[in-house]
């Protein structure tokens, strides 16, 4: 499809959602930021003010392309406890920021907070080192931006990286390196798995049951497995998918399941116990899967996104029979997004919000009905 084709079908496209928000969802926020942000993640705590609104953080990041300073930032976004469709278009819905940490000399490929502190941010970036800032011991507009903590042990950078639910302080890392890093944030690098994958480590995921387990997935189709009481103990699927494992996530309900997305356009249910085949595959993306979560509050719900522009949820629960080259598991479909959506996440204090960023500087907070469709 030529540029200028792709170009008339994403608006024509964009000027139908738009017009479908009343039908489709409970809450629409759109906010255009000054740089794109490889990183978006609601922060667990919600106030609630006298004058029936409400306010939560969000993580974000930038990426400048080498045109600006890289930063951490930290927004608020407020809004009314009660939305109406009528707050949608009359502006009492607000996005302002409230702390920026500048990330000197590196990229920013992916933040996430310490789920015990999260006022402890790690930052994976194009160098080597895992870097670990303190949020509450920086100014609200921090000139200097030095780290509280560098964390040593890869040999290049990459977008991997993973707290432990259960273990306060300790996270794992994945690059360009191929391996695999086990750090604590007081002692710096605890375990190197160098020979578990045999290229790029693109993502991990603790397990929220078993602080000594993890998955990782890579750039050759390959999912690991990996029990840290025993180096032995490892399972390897050598072909989880036939592109590039992009994505993976542990469920926070069932132990025993994860998720995997890949450059296929598929995203495959696993079970750790039997892992000769998927439970089940999905498919309704027609480009690369970036990002893959399991909702918060559902446990047979979980969220997509893609460089098809979409986030799509799903429910495990639907049938998984295929119509149209699309699973029966694909409940709904946020097409708002004119460009590639690199990174989503689950609002921890509201069913069924999410809030998605893409590579064209526009981040949405949507929420659909939950009595529709739980």
């Amino acid at each position: 499809m030529a540029k200028e084709e792709l170009n008339n079908l994403i608006e024509e496209e964009f000027k139908i959602w738009k017009v479908n928000i009343p039908y489709l969802y409970d809450l629409v926020f759109t906010s255009a930021l000054e740089w794109p942000s490889p990183t978006v993640q609601w922060f667990p705590d919600l106030q609630r003010h006298t004058n029936n609104t409400v306010s939560q953080k969000i993580l974000l990041t930038t990426y400048t392309g080498g045109s600006g300073e890289e930063k951490l930032i930290i927004s608020n976004i407020k809004f009314p406890d009660t939305v109406k469709n009528e707050s949608l278009v009359s502006g009492n819905i607000s996005l302002n920021v409230q702390q920026t940490i500048p990330v000197f000399d590196n990229e920013i490929n992916r933040a996430r907070f310490c789920p015990q502190s999260p006022s402890i941010v790690a930052c994976k970036t194009e160098s080597a080192d895992l870097l670990i800032y303190d949020t509450s011991k920086h100014p609200y507009d921090d000139p200097v931006g030095k780290p509280d903590g560098v964390l040593k042990g890869h040999q290049d950078g990459g977008y991997a990286v993973s707290w432990n639910t259960k273990e306060f302080g300790e996270l794992i890392s994945g690059g360009r390196d191929k391996r695999v890093c086990v750090f604590n944030i007081n002692n710096g690098l605890v375990n190197t798995y160098n020979e578990i994958h045999s290229s790029i480590v693109n993502d991990l995921c603790f397990s929220c049951f078993n602080p000594k387990v993890f998955i990782s997935g890579a750039e050759d189709g390959s999912i690991r497995i990996v029990d840290m009481r025993n180096s032995e103990h490892t399972s390897l699927i050598s072909s989880a998918h036939s592109g590039t494992i992009e994505c993976v996530d542990f469920s926070p309900f069932k132990a025993e399941l994860f998720a995997s997305g890949s450059s296929d356009k598929s995203i495959k249910i696993w079970d750790t116990r039997s892992l000769k085949e998927p439970l089940v595959t999905l498919c309704g993306h027609v480009d690369d899967v970036l990002s893959v979560k399991w909702s918060p509050h559902y446990e047979s719900i979980l969220g997509t996104s893609s460089k098809d522009r979409r986030v799509n949820i799903w429910d495990l629960n639907k049938s998984d029979e295929q119509v149209e080259n699309e699973s029966q598991e694909l409940l709904f479909i946020h097409g708002g997004h004119t460009s590639t959506v690199g990174d989503f996440s689950w609002n921890p204090c509201e069913p069924m919000e999410i809030c998605s960023v893409a590579d064209d500087n526009i981040l949405h907070v949507w929420k659909i009905p939950v009595n529709d469709y739980i």
